[in-house]
């Protein structure tokens, strides 16, 4: 029996909206993973700081700094309060308290964030550019990954599916990097859905190969005819 790509293969290639589609996925997974990640540093932070008492003005800095972003978290995500703002109110706000944070305490997890509230506000271009400002500055933070996994989602959204897979290729090429599993599985239906199905194949075979544990095998086979 013929392998599912290469049915799709013989189809016509989709159009550029459907391309795009593919961001929904990429953004429910990341969603899942960032938030968790970003509340577990600012937790970090805050109990590192609290037991360091001898640097009074960075502790009070800092204080102020994740007081912020904390109240930025809050609006973004519509916790409590926030629940009775509009979406674009919700991001616009969060916004303010983001940069407010990033002037108080330059991290690269507020800058992560000041670039999500600019995507979520449709700001793509603005988004990519505080992206690229994030991994420029902190280059070697954890975080790293999931910026230029979110630049990733930004070019898709703009239509712009080269550059979307050369911030993917960031992700795969480093070893041990977050997120590569979701990297190559993203990058493979990219391909696919721009009619490169060998190419997109190729991915689905080293997310299986490289990564027989991830959560995302299953998916992976399955695009690939496979059970």
């Amino acid at each position: 029996m013929p392998k599912i790509i290469k049915k799709r293969a013989e189809k016509k290639i989709r159009t550029e909206e459907d391309i795009r589609e593919t961001v929904t996925d990429i953004r429910k997974r990341l969603k899942e993973r960032q938030r968790t990640l970003v509340y577990a540093a600012i937790i970090f932070v805050v109990l590192t700081v609290s037991v360091s008492g001898a640097f009074i003005y960075t502790k009070a800095s800092m204080s102020r700094a994740l007081e912020l972003e904390l109240e930025g978290h809050r609006l973004f995500y519509g916790d409590y309060q926030a629940q009775a703002l509009t979406p674009a109110e919700r991001y616009k706000k969060a916004l303010e308290k983001f940069n407010e944070s990033y002037k108080a305490k330059k991290r690269p997890a507020v800058l992560l964030y000041i670039a999500n509230s600019h995507y979520e506000l449709g700001n793509y271009d603005e988004a990519i550019k505080t992206l690229k400002d994030l991994t420029n500055r902190f280059p070697d933070s954890g975080i790293a990954s999931i910026a230029y996994y979110k630049t990733a989602t930004a070019y898709v959204k703009k239509g712009d599916t080269d550059n979307a897979l050369n911030a993917l290729k960031h992700i795969i090429s480093v070893k041990d990097s977050a997120l590569q599993d979701m990297a190559l599985l993203e990058s493979g239906k990219i391909l696919e859905l721009s009619g490169k199905t060998e190419e997109a194949e190729g991915k689905y075979k080293e997310l299986i190969n490289k990564f027989p544990k991830s959560a995302l095998i299953n998916e992976a086979k399955a695009r690939m005819g496979e059970k």
